[in-house]
C-alpha cells in the first residue's frame, strides 16, 4: 500500500484535548497522542478539530518529502462483527415480536481526520 497523505488521514490515531484558558479567553486544544508535536487550537471543538486537520496534512506532507519515518497509530480496530446480541422485545402482551439483532463492530469507530466528529 502506497503510504501517502491519505493513507495517513485513514489511521485511527487516538486524540487527546484540554481546555485552557489564557486571561479571560477559553479555547480548546487537541493533540494527536502518537505525534504530540502536532496540535490545532480554537474556540470551539469545530474550530479546533480543522485546525488539527490542517496541522496533520502539513505535517505528513513535509513528513513525507522529507523522507521522515511517521509514527503509526496505536489503536488497533477490529470491524469484524461482534456476535448478535438478542434485540429487546417489541410490542406489549403475549404476541409481542423481536426484532432481529443486527451485527455490531468491535472497537471503538476509526476517527478520521478528514471529517469533524460532532
Amino acid at each position: 500500500m502506497n503510504r501517502d497523505l491519505e493513507y495517513y488521514r485513514l489511521q485511527p490515531y487516538a486524540r487527546t484535548f484540554e481546555i485552557r484558558t489564557e486571561g479571560s479567553e477559553r479555547y480548546v486544544l487537541y493533540r494527536i497522542k502518537e505525534i504530540p508535536t502536532i496540535a490545532g487550537d480554537g474556540a470551539t471543538k469545530d474550530e479546533a478539530l480543522r485546525n488539527l486537520r490542517d496541522a496533520f496534512d502539513d505535517y505528513i506532507a513535509w513528513a513525507l518529502d522529507e523522507g521522515l519515518e511517521i509514527p503509526n497509530a496505536g489503536r488497533l480496530v477490529s470491524l469484524e462483527p461482534a456476535p448478535a446480541v438478542p434485540a429487546p422485545k417489541v410490542g406489549v402482551g403475549a404476541g409481542s415480536m423481536t426484532t432481529p439483532a443486527t451485527p455490531r463492530t468491535v472497537g471503538p469507530a476509526t476517527r478520521r481526520l478528514t471529517g469533524i466528529a460532532a
